[in-house]
């Protein structure tokens, strides 16, 4: 009978049993021009922070400094046709009081109030309120994740203090939440097979199938004489 807790702690001591893992990768663009991503944390790199995962909805009250004014979603990619996507694009537009300031995004999906984080930005640029200056982070997911409706939560640092400085989610913005989404290898590779059954398609198919085989015979003998004369 002791064996069984001893089993069961074995099994949660493993390496990769007792938490799934989960892969992204990003690439982020300002202003139309592609980043030189240099991402502070990545789902992809041993050198940095490991990504985090919130199990209670972080709570921050809002210094005034900085905000986010608007986010929004272009789901792109469902290889299979189930409705959920692998592939998306997510665009946030961040204000502040300052002409100009740096600032960095830690970027969560998440369901049931659970949150993994699938990419951290690396530094940009915001200007005041300018409208023109949202960060684009287009993602495709490549494990670990389900198909599931799920929610975008966003957490906003201070890039020269590293302070939480605004959270912005599915409470501030309803385009955040039932997301259909899945990471690619619950995408099924999809075989399209045409049938052709009988009728005057396939009796067509099969006379200028016929014509070609007498057209080759024919071509055929006419080269013969012409070696033999």
């Amino acid at each position: 009978m002791k064996a069984v807790p001893f089993l069961a702690l074995l099994l949660f001591s493993l390496p990769g049993l007792a938490d799934t893992e989960w892969k992204a990768t990003s690439k982020e663009s300002q202003l139309n021009e592609v980043r030189s991503s240099s991402p502070k944390s990545s789902l992809k790199s041993d050198k940095d922070a490991p990504a985090r995962i919130l199990s209670l909805r972080p709570q921050h009250t809002d210094t005034g400094d900085f905000w986010i004014y608007d986010a929004w979603i272009s789901l792109l990619s469902d290889p299979d046709a189930d409705g959920y996507y692998s592939e998306f694009t997510l665009s946030f537009d961040v204000d502040s009081l300052y002409t100009q300031a740096p600032v960095y995004a830690r970027l969560y999906l998440g369901n049931a109030d659970k949150f993994r984080e699938y990419h951290t930005t690396s530094v940009f640029s915001v200007h005041g309120e300018s409208s023109d200056d949202f960060l684009d982070v287009r993602t495709t997911l490549l494990e670990g994740f389900r198909a599931d409706d799920y929610e975008i939560l966003i957490e906003l640092y201070d890039g020269d203090t590293e302070e939480l400085v605004a959270v912005y989610d599915s409470y501030d913005d309803e385009d955040l939440l039932y997301l259909p989404l899945e990471s690619r290898e619950y995408e099924q590779n999809v075989v399209i097979v045409e049938e052709v059954h009988g009728g005057s398609a396939s009796m067509l198919a099969m006379l200028l199938l016929l014509t070609v085989v007498i057209w080759r015979s024919t071509t055929r003998q006419n080269n013969s004489h012409r070696h033999c004369a």
